[in-house]
Parts: structure tokens; C-alpha cells; sequence
């Protein structure tokens, strides 16, 4: 296969990367976000914060035309922030 991609979000942290030709794609958390891949020497969940409850967190959607091999991937805040 030339064109592959992979979607998962176990996680818990958005993340995009390419291995050879696979392009893997990691969506947020709905709950327990954790920081950024390689922003903090430690990965621990981000601290709740109540001017912003919902840093971090989120969701995603992918919208397919495979009879013209169209793809969006969309991410999607909760609470209306990113």
C-alpha cells in the first residue's frame, strides 16, 4: 500500500507522525489530557486549571470521499476552546 494512515487516541495527547509512508495521527483526550509530545521533561496530566477546565482536551472527526480519495481531519474542542 502506498497511502496509509493511521488514527488512534489512547494517548491521550494530540501527536502526528510519519513512519516511512504511514502517517499516524493521535487526537486529544476527552478526559485526562496530558501535555504536548516533548513539551515537559516529564509526561504527567496537565493540572486542572478552573479559568480552563478544558485545556487539553478534545476530539476529532474525519470526514472520507474515497470515490475521490478526499480526507479532512478535523479537531474539535470541548467547551468551545482548543
Amino acid at each position: 500500500m502506498q497511502n496509509v494512515s493511521v488514527l488512534y487516541g489512547h494517548i491521550h495527547q494530540e501527536h502526528h507522525q510519519i513512519t516511512g509512508h504511514i502517517a499516524h495521527h493521535a487526537a486529544k483526550s476527552l478526559m485526562w489530557a496530558l501535555p504536548a509530545p516533548g513539551s515537559v521533561p516529564k509526561k504527567v496530566q496537565i493540572p486542572w486549571d478552573a479559568t480552563s477546565p478544558y485545556k487539553g482536551l478534545g476530539f476529532r472527526t474525519v470526514k472520507a470521499d474515497s470515490a475521490q480519495a478526499l480526507y479532512k481531519i478535523e479537531d474539535l474542542p470541548i467547551g468551545g476552546t482548543l
